[in-house]
């Protein structure tokens, strides 16, 4: 199971224009606003729809369908997440055609189509990024990672039996660690790096998993294997020393 909680939202709303294809104009809309977690709605007409279905029991998409005829879209439904460093808008579509037996219903989950009138809204989640990897037991691509952003981060969603993480809040609220000492208080003009070491005053000793922005964030596993975001416009890293072959630092609120 994997629970997460957004506390900043944004709406985005919009109409797509004609010939555009659908999925690469929302995927585009997001980057453009820098949407990075999201809910996706549209409603419309498309044409030339590509759709899939998933196979469970042989764990594989079946060849995709192709319907060149025109739609009413009654709803699109998706997300934007990421994976593999990369933006992803997962969409399933809902459509009705007339025929001459009567009205048809057809769904799927996009692969393209494109655009003939489509309203959207994209309800952001700012404060949270979704990552997608392939799942042992279903063969999809399923979110695996929550890691909370910003002013009311936590930690990355873990079982139900490790212990919840604090608020940002509660972060700058901790004392810096202690004074090293005389012997380790010289200047040392060095950068934190993918698997150095740092001692937290309220999470105790992490690991660097990566740095992400320009040097604006430091992204740590906990010792309960939680990741939580550390962002350099609350704390700083002093160098301590080296274990193990990693650089060790101590973080200190600013």
């Amino acid at each position: 199971m994997l629970i997460a909680e957004s506390f900043r939202q944004r709406r985005l709303i919009g109409r797509l224009d004609r010939g555009a294809e659908i999925g690469a104009s929302l995927a585009d809309v997001c980057r453009q606003k820098n949407v990075r977690c999201a809910e996706v709605r549209a409603i419309g007409q498309l044409e030339n729809v590509v759709v899939s279905h998933y196979d469970a029991k042989a764990q594989r998409f079946l060849a995709p369908q192709r319907f060149d005829s025109a739609f009413e879209l009654l709803s699109l439904v998706g997300n934007v997440s990421e994976q593999e460093g990369k933006l992803q808008l997962s969409a399933h579509l809902t459509l009705s055609r007339a025929r001459d037996s009567g009205i048809e219903l057809i769904g799927g989950r996009l692969v393209s189509a494109r655009v003939l009138a489509v309203e959207f809204v994209i309800e952001t989640m700012d404060d949270l990024l979704l990552r997608r990897s392939r799942h042992a037991g279903t063969g999809l691509d399923l979110w695996n990672e929550a890691i909370a952003l910003g002013e009311n981060q936590t930690a990355e969603v873990a079982p139900a039996s490790a212990q919840a993480a604090p608020s940002w809040k509660e972060v700058q609220a901790a004392s810096p660690l202690a004074d090293p000492g005389p012997a380790e208080t010289a200047k040392i003009d060095r950068r934190v790096e993918a698997g150095d070491f740092i001692e937290h005053p309220k999470f105790g000793r992490c690991q660097v998993e990566r740095l992400e922005g320009d040097y604006e964030f430091v992204l740590v596993r906990l010792r309960n294997q939680r990741l939580i975001r550390l962002s350099l416009d609350v704390l700083t890293f002093e160098w301590i020393g080296e274990e193990s072959g990693h650089q060790l630092f101590a973080a200190v609120a600013q």
